[in-house]
């Protein structure tokens, strides 16, 4: 009978540790000029609640600036992206809702946004 306690018992520890584990979630987003408008591709992401994210960016604007931001306030994600040297970004989705991305450096270009889905 205790064995089938430990069993029990275990079971229901990984259960809660499956339960618990956010994926990891990784994406990469280019900055790209079209008929004179720069903007991040892909414009919106999505993710699930508890996902860790991992984006990769990449500067391809060949017009200057020369670098764009990335900007996430919702999350305090906040980078500059120099054109030839990609940069990362990591943070978990903590809340659910839609969230705008920008660009903090050029508020005229086109952002665009994350959505966070309940799991």
């Amino acid at each position: 009978m205790r064995k089938l306690a430990a069993v029990f018992v275990l079971g229901a520890v990984l259960l809660s540790a499956a339960a618990v584990y956010a994926d990891e979630i990784q994406f990469t987003v280019v900055n790209v000029e079209y008929e004179g408008t720069k903007i991040w591709l892909p414009a919106t992401l999505v993710v699930h609640k508890g996902d860790k994210v991992k984006i990769k960016l990449i500067n391809n604007v060949k017009a200057d600036p020369n670098q764009h931001g990335y900007k996430i306030a919702a999350f305090n994600v906040e980078t500059v992206v120099t054109r030839g040297e990609p940069n990362n970004v990591e943070f978990t989705a903590d809340k659910a809702g839609i969230f705008p991305i920008t660009c903090q450096l050029h508020p005229a270009h086109i952002g665009g946004e994350l959505v966070v889905l309940e799991k």
